[in-house]
């Protein structure tokens, strides 16, 4: 076989955990794998049309994400929704994205408001349209792009981390409809006040914002832990 085509097949090889590994981050994502369920590695691996191999080291890696576990002589689980990890999501979230404000706007430019501005746009127009995977998605897009500004690489490695659990575990419990309203005004003033570099303007309606979303989640897994519930919330009813 010539050199080109080994290569190339190693390379499709190669890329085989990668596409598992993405495959399953979406089925996640869309809760078509939920918390506390069995994950059967033919299935995925058929869904996916690989082989079990890049199933499990796709698995590894979203074990070491802390996503899911592995469960010896028994297989690998989607991690149960845990209302303390939420709390903690959120309060680093907060320590972070507002530690690194100052940063921020000491970078601002012409280039940094547009690109603020036309993630924000993208949310409004989810809101819009009542996405609600298009307004999680827009809306962890706005707070990335505003703490990407900073150009501060290790804080912004572990608050891809942060989404990362975020948005795969919890995307099904995170709703957010009946708060959007407010969200979005939260955000418009968030871009409005960075746009006159108002740092402790910017600083306090971020981190009103963040408590606002986090109370209001784990509010609404208190009262399904007190109905005896499992905290798993069906958005659709809130649409």
């Amino acid at each position: 076989m010539p050199r080109a085509n080994k290569e190339t097949k190693f390379a499709e090889r190669s890329d085989l955990p990668h596409k598992a590994y993405m495959g399953i981050r979406q089925m996640l994502f869309y809760n078509e794998i939920i918390p506390g369920q069995k994950i059967k590695y033919q299935d995925l691996a058929d869904r996916l049309d690989v082989s079990i191999t890049p199933v499990i080291h796709a698995l590894k890696w979203l074990e070491f994400k802390g996503i899911v576990r592995h469960e010896p002589n028994k297989g690998y689980y989607v991690n149960e929704v845990s209302l303390q990890e939420i709390r903690e999501i959120y309060e680093t979230r907060l320590v972070l994205e507002v530690a690194i404000l100052p940063q921020t706007i000491t970078n601002l430019d012409e280039s940094g408001i547009q690109r603020l501005q036309a993630s924000l746009e993208a949310f409004e127009e989810t809101v819009k349209e009542s996405d609600y995977y298009g307004r999680l998605m827009t809306d962890m897009k706005f707070h990335f792009t505003l703490a990407s500004l900073s150009q501060c690489r290790i804080q912004l490695k572990m608050l891809e981390e942060l989404f990362d659990l975020l948005f795969l575990k919890y995307s099904r419990n995170l709703v957010l409809t009946s708060i959007m309203e407010t969200s979005l005004h939260e955000h418009q003033e968030i871009f409005e006040s960075l746009k006159t570099r108002n740092l402790q303007e910017v600083q306090k309606i971020l981190s009103g914002h963040l408590e606002n979303v986090k109370d209001h989640i784990l509010e609404k897994f208190d009262r399904m832990v007190m109905n005896k519930k499992e905290p798993v919330f069906d958005f659709h009813s809130f649409l």
